[in-house]
């Protein structure tokens, strides 16, 4: 057999490539390249193809366009068609389906793919054009009709019709012997039409398919009467082919059933777009894993067998840890090929009768059906830690990734697809916040908890717009002086229901929700109009120092936030300062250094705060326009009895004073620790023994009165 194939590609890299695959299919396969699709398409007006390969993405038209404009000519409608996407949208491929295409290749595609699926087709195309080339060798050896009578003439013409129709045809007696098929039959079945007439249909079928087309001769036999539109398969020379079929009695001149009358119609090519537009909608079209949709079905299913047989099953949710910084670090295609690898594995550690999906991003979900033991659940748990944590390599690069699993049972804890996804997502959760890397069962627990935080959630938004939040500012005093030089603002909530409510209460929820971006955009609001209503009635604060989150600055427009509202206030320059932690410099992301220069540039203040917690970075210390350094209380805690934790503070505070900042000493609450800092060269200090936050009203009476000196802040 020898087979041209045309080959559409814009890129001289591909059509070599796809060249080269065809020479490897062997020297009967011919390869006709264009870089253009309307040349491709003059090329076809006066020359033919035996199978296309098109790209859909094209400069003059794409692949869907190209193989549109092909089916529309006589000549191409049956031509089969390979698109080659990089894309992996359901839309794309939906459009070439529609357009005509007859198989997708995902690029970059390898050479065994290539070839597997080109010769699959053509062998598909070649066996059609067998039956056909039988069916006109049959037409040739029928006798030419009489046409002096017209009745004779009208029966030959309508043998030779029936014979040489490219559709099943055949009439069996009421023990399934053939009386009559036509010759496209007869080469479907790799037969001469002479040696099956009067043999029956039950022995020459294969096993499984002879019982059905029994069973459905019978059952027209019996009710008398049609049985219609089913599909049946045929496989001839390892070519499967699918046809729409009918059946109906077949009767004598005097109306009696004396047997069946079968035909049927290829729809080969419509089956596979058919087959093809459902695993689209139902699978992941990077993982090829069934999709959300598919899990939802098969877990309705699973719910209904475990209350039918009274058995249990498991939902597990995977999650990628740290996903997010290998896709942000080495890219989304190294991001893909992970995922992908991911699966895999996790499609290679469940039983046959479980079931795997990816629901998005780097979640995954397994039913485990059937459950034989409770502690089976926890062996496959470990296991799936231990193989999707083993070492990947991508691009000749090594990559390791952990996963955290949360477990739902069914029907357990729920009888709901919905429900249970739910459930296993706290559990999951409840993994990630234990450590990661490792499983947890839902519980009614972790259910309380998820209501709790989505009413804590709901009364924030309300919070929000009801004006709900306050202010306190703690004292911040200086070591010689012993006069307050500085207030930090510190937010409360005064809840309708709860009373008055500390950050520690609502700031996980806040920052979870993306919430604590307005709630930062308060704080700035109320600080800054608590001075300019200070001053309004001659009262000078001095500097007033708001806490700032990461979350707030990686949202940018930070410092137009910022200036914006001192701005509006008329606040004096060094009247606020902002304080950061040290997980914003993590990033090195220098879009942040440059705001907070600009902050600096035009007078407002910057701290460090909690420094010496995990992240410290003399690199950081160097190069970032901080003005203060704030040392974490923990090691104030232990100044009076570490002399190591007493050195660490001398040290930060010498740094400190070479980089021209001042340094704070958090959390002081007796007068040992206060005279120790002092000492450790600390300028600054706060904490309960120089005074606890205050309300407005009290510093209008602190600094109204100039007592503004830290045993009057105390009292």
């Amino acid at each position: 057999m020898h087979a041209r194939i045309l080959i559409v590609d814009d890129r001289s890299t591909n059509l070599r490539i796809y060249a080269q695959f065809v020479s490897m299919m062997g020297p009967q396969y011919e390869a006709v390249c264009f870089h253009s699709a309307v040349e491709a398409l003059e090329w076809l007006e006066n020359e033919s193809a035996d199978l296309l390969i098109v790209d859909y993405r094209m400069p003059q038209m794409n692949g869907a366009e190209f193989i549109s404009h092909v089916r529309k000519r006589s000549t191409g409608k049956h031509v089969p068609a390979i698109m080659i996407t990089a894309r992996q949208d359901r839309e794309c491929r939906i459009t070439a389906l529609d357009a005509g295409a007859t198989d997708f290749l995902q690029s970059p595609v390898s050479d065994s793919e290539f070839r597997e699926r080109a010769l699959l087709l053509l062998n598909q195309k070649n066996k059609e054009h067998e039956l056909a080339r039988h069916s006109r060798n049959v037409q040739r050896a029928l006798k030419p009709a009489d046409f002096s009578d017209t009745a004779q003439g009208s029966k030959s013409m309508l043998e030779q019709i029936i014979d040489t129709t490219p559709i099943l045809l055949n009439a069996t007696d009421r023990d399934g012997n053939i009386l009559f098929l036509n010759s496209y039959q007869a080469a479907l079945l790799g037969e001469d039409h002479e040696n099956l007439v009067g043999r029956s249909i039950y022995d020459i079928l294969e096993q499984k398919l002879s019982k059905r087309e029994h069973e459905r001769n019978q059952q027209v036999l019996e009710q008398d009467s049609n049985f219609p539109n089913f599909e049946e398969r045929y496989v001839s020379d390892g070519i499967e082919l699918t046809f729409h079929c009918n059946k109906a009695p077949l009767t004598n001149i005097d109306g009696q059933t004396i047997g069946v009358l079968t035909t049927g119609i290829d729809i080969t090519a419509r089956k596979f777009a058919e087959e093809h537009r459902t695993h689209l909608a139902l699978h992941d079209m990077l993982t090829g894993l069934p999709n959300r949709s598919l899990l939802a079905e098969r877990m309705r299913s699973e719910i209904g067998e475990c209350k039918s047989a009274e058995k249990s099953a498991a939902l597990l949710l995977i999650d990628l840890d740290r996903f997010k910084i290998i896709n942000d670090t080495r890219g989304h295609q190294v991001g893909d090929a992970l995922l992908r690898q991911v699966a895999e594995r996790i499609s290679g550690n469940i039983q046959p009768g479980d079931f795997a999906a990816r629901i998005g991003g780097d979640e995954f979900a397994i039913i485990l059906s059937d459950i034989g033991r409770p502690e089976d659940i926890g062996t496959k748990c470990e296991k799936l830690l231990s193989e999707i944590g083993l070492t990947y390599t991508i691009d000749g690069v090594e990559q390791i990734i952990g996963c955290s699993i949360g477990v739902a049972l069914i029907p357990g804890d729920s009888d709901d697809p919905d429900e249970l996804l739910r459930l296993a997502d706290l559990a999951m959760y409840e993994a990630k916040s234990q450590g990661r890397n490792c499983y947890r069962y839902f519980s009614p627990r972790l259910n309380q908890i998820a209501q709790s935080t989505a009413q804590l959630e709901h009364d924030l938004r309300a919070a929000l717009d009801g004006d709900e939040f306050c202010l306190e500012y703690q004292p911040i005093v200086d070591t010689a002086t012993k006069r307050i030089s500085a207030l930090e603002a510190l937010l409360r909530w005064d809840h309708p229901q709860k009373g008055r409510l500390m950050p520690a209460d609502f700031l996980k929820v806040a920052n979870d929700s993306g919430l604590i971006d307005r709630i930062g955009k308060q704080v700035i609001e109320l600080a800054c109009r608590q001075i300019a209503d200070m001053n309004a009635i001659g009262i000078d604060l001095p500097g007033i120092a708001v806490n700032v989150s990461p979350r707030q600055f990686h949202a940018m427009g930070m410092s137009r936030e910022i200036l914006g509202k001192i701005e509006k206030y008329l606040i004096p320059a060094g009247k606020l300062s902002i304080e950061i932690t040290e997980e914003l410099l993590l990033d090195k992301n220098q879009d942040i250094t440059d705001e907070l220069e600009q902050l600096r540039d035009n007078g407002v203040g910057i701290s460090i705060d909690d420094f010496g917690t995990g992240y410290s970075s003399l690199q950081y210390l160097r190069d970032l326009p901080a003005t203060k350094l704030k040392i974490d209380q923990t090691f104030v805690a232990r100044i009076e009895d570490s002399a190591a934790d007493r050195a660490i503070i001398s040290t930060i505070a010498h740094l400190a004073h070479a980089l021209d900042m001042r340094v704070v000493a958090e959390g002081v609450e007796t007068e040992a620790q206060f005279a120790l800092l002092r000492a450790s060269g600390c300028d600054e200090v706060q904490g309960y023994y120089l005074g606890r936050p205050l309300a407005a009203e009290r510093l209008k009476q602190i600094f109204g009165a100039g007592e503004a000196f830290f045993g009057a802040a105390a009292l």
